[in-house]
C-alpha cells in the first residue's frame, strides 16, 4: 500500500490506524452488521445529531458511513487494496473542534491484499466490490433498516449521492485523460454493471437518474443548475431542520417559494456587504 493512498483515505475519509484521543463512542466494526449492535449505535447517535425519530438517525448514519465506502472505492479504483473486513476495524464518534459529530474508522492493522493480476483488472474489481457490498455494506444497510424501521430502498438511494460526489472530486483533482477514463469506467461499473443480487435486490440500486434544478444566483448573476438528491436525507426530522432545497420530497411549488426566499436573502446579504465597506 503506497503511503499516498493510505494518507488520502485517512485525510479524506477518516480511515486510519490512529484512534481518536477523546471518542464519544466506540464500537467494533462487526457489531454494525447485527441488529443488536445497530440498535446500540442508533441509541448513541440519535441524541448527538438531534434526531426527532430513529429513522432520521438511520438515514444520517448510512450517509456518514459513505466515508468508509469511499475509502474502499478509492483503493479499488487506484488498484491498491488493504482489508477493510469489519472484524479489522472499529467505529468511533467524536466531536470536532467546530462542534460537529464526526466518524472515524480505526484499523487494527494494515493488511495488504493483492492488486489486480495483469490483464484481469475487471475480474479483480468485480470480485472485490461484490464481496464488499454483499458482505459489509448490505448487512449494515439491512441492520439499519430493521433497527430504525425504515424502507431499505430509501437507504440504498442515499448511497449514490456520495459516490457521484467522490468521483467528481477525483476528476477535478486529476487532469490526466487516462485517469478520467478510469474514473468514468469504474463509476459506470459500480452503479450499472455490478449485479443486483450483490445488494439483495433485483437490480443495482446505485444507479439513479440525474435530475437537475435551477438554483438562484446572487444579484446580477444567472441562476445555476444543481443536482437533486437521490433520496431525502431526513434533515427535516432533526431539531430545527427543514426540507433541503434539493430534496426529492419537496413539491415544485414549495421549491419555487424557497427559491424566491433565497433571492431575497442573497439580495439582503449583498446590500449588507456594500454597507460594511
Amino acid at each position: 500500500m503506497s503511503t499516498s493512498v493510505q494518507a488520502y483515505i485517512a485525510e479524506n475519509y477518516g480511515v486510519m490506524l490512529e484512534s481518536h484521543t477523546d471518542p464519544l463512542f466506540t464500537m467494533a466494526g462487526q457489531l454494525l452488521l447485527t441488529e443488536k449492535g445497530m440498535q446500540e449505535l442508533i441509541t448513541a447517535y440519535s441524541p448527538l445529531m438531534k434526531a426527532l425519530e430513529p429513522a432520521a438517525a438511520g438515514a444520517y448514519l448510512i450517509s456518514r458511513l459513505g466515508g468508509l465506502n469511499a475509502a474502499m472505492q478509492y483503493m479499488i479504483t487506484h488498484d491498491e487494496l488493504f482489508d477493510l473486513s469489519p472484524e479489522l476495524w472499529s467505529l468511533q464518534m467524536y466531536r470536532s473542534e467546530k462542534g460537529f459529530i464526526e466518524f472515524r474508522i480505526v484499523l487494527q492493522e494494515l493488511r495488504k491484499l493483492n492488486g489486480p493480476p495483469c490483464g484481469l483488472r475487471s475480474e479483480w474489481r468485480e470480485e472485490h466490490l461484490s464481496h464488499w457490498y454483499a458482505g459489509t455494506i448490505r448487512p449494515i444497510a439491512e441492520a439499519i433498516a430493521v433497527a430504525v424501521d425504515i424502507d431499505i430502498n430509501h437507504l440504498w438511494k442515499i448511497i449514490p449521492m456520495r459516490l457521484r460526489f467522490i468521483f467528481g472530486q477525483w476528476k477535478e483533482a486529476n487532469t490526466s485523460e487516462e485517469w478520467h477514463a478510469r474514473y468514468e469506467e469504474d463509476y459506470l461499473f459500480v452503479t450499472k454493471e455490478l449485479k443486483g443480487e450483490v445488494f439483495g435486490r433485483l437490480r443495482n440500486p446505485l444507479y439513479v437518474k440525474v435530475v437537475t434544478l435551477d438554483y438562484p444566483g446572487n444579484p446580477g448573476e444567472p441562476d445555476t443548475k444543481i443536482k437533486m438528491k437521490t433520496a431525502c436525507c431526513m434533515y427535516y426530522r432533526t431539531e430545527g431542520g427543514q426540507y433541503c432545497y434539493t430534496c426529492p420530497r419537496m413539491k415544485p411549488q414549495e421549491r419555487e417559494e424557497r427559491k424566491e426566499q433565497l433571492r431575497v436573502q442573497f439580495a439582503e446579504a449583498a446590500v449588507a456587504r456594500i454597507v460594511a465597506k
